[in-house]
Parts: C-alpha cells; sequence; structure tokens
C-alpha cells in the first residue's frame, strides 16, 4: 500500500484509475468523499450499486472509519442512500428529482443574473466572456469531462461576481446533484449547440448590464437544461 503521508494530490488518481487517497490538506474523510463523490457523478458507480466498506477501504487505501466518514457525508448531499439490511446505495434520480432540483437552481440562478448585472465588476464581465468561449471550444472539440468542468468555472465566476454570498451557498449545497443532471442533460442530441446559445445570450445581457435581461436568460438556460435532463432519464427509463 502506498504512503499515505507522502502522497500529493497528483497522485491521488493513478495512471491505472486506481483511486488510492493521499493525505494533503484535505482530511483522510475529505479526499474520500471527493473521491466517491466524482465516481458517482461519473457513473463509476451507476444508481443503485450498493457500497460495500470492506470493498472501498481497499480502493480508496483508507481506513473503515474514513469510509464511514465519508459515506454519512454523501448520504447528507442526497448522493447515497443507507437501505435498511443493505447499507449504503447511489441513489436512482428521477425525472420529480429533477424537476425540483431545476425549479430551484433556476430561482438561484436567475437572482445571480439579476445581481450580477448590477454588482459585477468590469473583471468579472470579461470572465465570463473568456470563460463562455473556452466551452464553446469544449463544446465542439473536447470530451464531456473538460466541458463539465469549464462549465463549473463560468457558474463560478456568475456567483462571485453576484457579491451574494447566501445565493452561493445554497447552489454549492445543490451542487453534486446538479452535477449529475448535467452531465444527462450535455448528453443529450444537440444540447451542445443550443447550450452555447444559451450560454451566448447570458454573456451578452451580462455585458449590457441589463438586469431582467440578464435574469430571464439564465432561467431559460436552466429550464432548457431541465428538459434535456428529463428526457434523457425517460429515454434511459424506457431502455431499461
Amino acid at each position: 500500500m502506498a504512503n499515505l503521508e507522502n502522497m500529493s494530490d497528483s497522485d491521488a488518481v493513478g495512471a491505472d484509475g486506481s483511486m488510492l487517497v493521499g493525505r494533503k490538506q484535505l482530511t483522510l474523510r475529505e479526499r474520500a468523499a471527493d473521491m466517491l463523490r466524482q465516481a458517482i457523478i461519473d457513473h463509476r458507480f451507476p444508481p443503485g450499486t450498493h457500497l460495500k466498506e470492506k470493498e472501498l477501504c481497499k480502493m480508496l487505501g483508507v481506513s473503515r472509519t474514513s469510509v464511514r466518514e465519508a459515506l454519512r457525508h454523501l448520504e447528507s448531499e442526497r448522493l447515497i442512500d443507507t437501505v435498511p439490511h443493505k447499507g449504503p446505495v447511489v441513489v436512482t434520480l428521477t425525472s420529480l428529482d429533477a424537476r425540483e432540483l431545476y425549479q430551484v437552481r433556476a430561482a438561484l440562478e436567475g437572482l445571480a443574473g439579476e445581481l450580477f448585472a448590477v454588482n459585477a465588476t468590469d473583471h468579472h464581465v470579461s470572465q465570463l466572456g473568456l470563460v463562455a468561449e473556452r466551452m464553446a471550444e469544449a463544446a465542439r472539440n473536447s470530451p464531456p469531462d473538460v466541458t463539465l468542468g469549464i462549465i463549473a468555472e463560468f457558474y463560478q465566476v456568475l456567483f462571485e461576481g453576484s457579491r451574494n454570498q447566501v445565493c452561493a451557498q445554497f447552489i454549492e449545497s445543490l451542487n453534486s446533484r446538479i452535477s449529475m443532471f448535467r452531465r444527462m442533460s450535455i448528453a443529450s442530441q444537440g444540447r451542445p449547440v443550443a447550450m452555447m446559445q444559451e450560454i451566448e445570450e447570458i454573456v451578452r445581457a451580462a455585458v449590457a448590464r441589463d438586469a431582467e435581461r440578464l435574469k430571464q436568460a439564465c432561467i431559460a438556460h436552466v429550464e432548457a437544461a431541465s428538459a434535456a435532463a428529463i428526457s434523457q432519464l425517460a429515454a434511459s427509463a424506457e431502455e431499461a
């Protein structure tokens, strides 16, 4: 087993796809939770997967205590459920889950957009445009994981520029499930092209400092993403 004390962040995911957890700044529980969260979002652990502590300890290279703490944390994020007589299981997301989550997300991101138009610095506006350009390039030429990472950057700029920490904290608490649905949404036929049209309208409204236009652009983008994710969920249910 690798020496956990000497592992760096770059050692966390090995070339062989291992998920060994290193010790640097984050606690082992935090690092284990990060690894498990990403594995769930990436469908390395698909919905319905029974997460066995012994196997996770071996996979992550940490103690059972760290694994249990990580699982409790992910349960608080509603990524796993604890099933009686079975234990922790990766949640199976439903169309109702998506609809409810996107309703809240639309309200929060609409507010963030409205506030961004008023509170963002010129640097924030410039950064929003630059990240959107990178997103467009990734959507055309890169794997979905790259695009998803840039989308996260885009929202980070949007919420930072809104200057409302409570709004940002609420959306942060939803990010894990949002990431799962976002992966479904972007896989929908034609979604990357439509998404970029929506993002471009957000940027144009931000540059114009038009609060109502930016609010409505953010809401429209979330509603379109919601429809795409729900469509993907329906298609998966039919295949099953």
